[in-house]
């Protein structure tokens, strides 16, 4: 049989652990009403740092064995965990030594690993993925970059292979890289059929659509705070940088360097991302035309508008509305 491990700890989200299993026990009623061999069945053992029940986010407690040390297996799936702020995450994954060095060496007895989310962190934490491309969750970007620099970090992709390693992006990513890996172990038509069954949208294979522009950055610096409030003022005006500049009384080269240091990115790229976000929410909650939108956000030529909207975001203008628009009330 096809043997998974699937770690757990606590605080991690029980839906993924679960349902990473729930979607091999699909595989395996499907392969079994088409009589496949049991041989090509998935067997899963849910596992702990030391065999104790794990206490998962929403309180749910769920039984676990202990780290098998005589054990190889041919799939390990590391869930996401509830993030508490960075220094509590960072606390987490400094304990997990052991865990580390048991992923290394099913690896290098040629299991495949699979993390979800913030189960990310733990797989880089191994050096695996040095060099390597991977993926993590889109709003701990920032922190997996810095930590793990060696990362070829790609924030596009909802999933990523490379080496036997499979990273997937925010939480609900595991469903996707449940069949990803179903594709490799069971073959593309199980995959399918599974993802048909629970209704699994395979086209989603981009983050990109569900990532803010504007990230929700905090600091202290006074200029940049007062020129984000100036863009958000102006939004619709046509703005330049001098104009800018000059309303802040500093130079546009000291301007673009303290925007570069604190936001890392050009003043003239916050604005476009603050467009475009704000075109977004317009698109999901409203009626308007995609040139009434453009206009409301500063654009005058339509085209330039569409052109970079799809850049950033993955969609033009009107595809985006099509997918992500929020029902309108009675």
């Amino acid at each position: 049989m096809t043997t998974v491990a699937i770690l757990g700890f606590d605080d991690s989200y029980a839906s993924v652990v679960g349902g990473f299993a729930d979607m091999l026990q699909v595989a395996n009623a499907h392969m079994s009403k088409q009589e496949m061999p049991s041989a090509v069945l998935f067997e899963w053992h849910f596992i702990s740092q030391n065999g104790r029940p794990v206490r998962t986010s929403n309180g749910l407690e769920l039984g676990m064995r202990a780290l098998p040390k005589d054990q190889n297996y041919d799939l390990v799936f590391i869930p996401s965990l509830h993030y508490r702020g960075w220094q509590n995450f960072r606390s987490f994954l400094e304990k997990q030594i052991d865990v580390r060095d048991w992923l290394v060496r099913q690896w290098r007895n040629g299991a495949w690993l699979c993390a979800n989310c913030t189960g990310t962190f733990l797989l880089a934490e191994t050096g695996l993925l040095d060099n390597q491309v991977a993926t993590t969750t889109w709003w701990l970007e920032g922190h997996f970059r810095s930590r793990f620099p060696k990362v070829d970090l790609q924030m596009r992709p909802a999933v990523t292979e490379s080496e036997r390693l499979v990273c997937g992006g925010a939480h609900a990513t595991f469903l996707l890289q449940a069949v990803h890996v179903l594709n490799k172990f069971a073959g593309e038509s199980i995959a399918r059929q599974c993802a048909r069954s629970m209704l699994i949208d395979l086209t989603q294979t981009t983050q990109t659509p569900f990532q803010p522009l504007i990230a929700d950055k905090t600091h202290n610096d006074p200029l940049i705070q007062r020129a984000q409030k100036w863009l958000q003022e102006h939004l619709v005006d046509q703005v330049r940088m001098t104009d800018l500049a000059q309303q802040l009384a500093v130079s546009e080269r000291t301007l673009i360097r303290r925007f570069n240091k604190v936001l890392e990115q050009s003043p003239l790229t916050y604005l476009q991302n603050l467009r475009i976000d704000t075109a977004r929410a317009l698109l999901e909650a409203g009626d308007l035309s995609t040139e009434q939108i453009a206009h409301y956000v500063g654009y005058s030529d339509i085209s330039s508008f569409s052109r970079l909207f799809r850049e950033r975001v993955g969609f033009t203008p009107g595809a985006y509305r099509a997918r992500f628009q929020l029902p309108m009330e009675d």
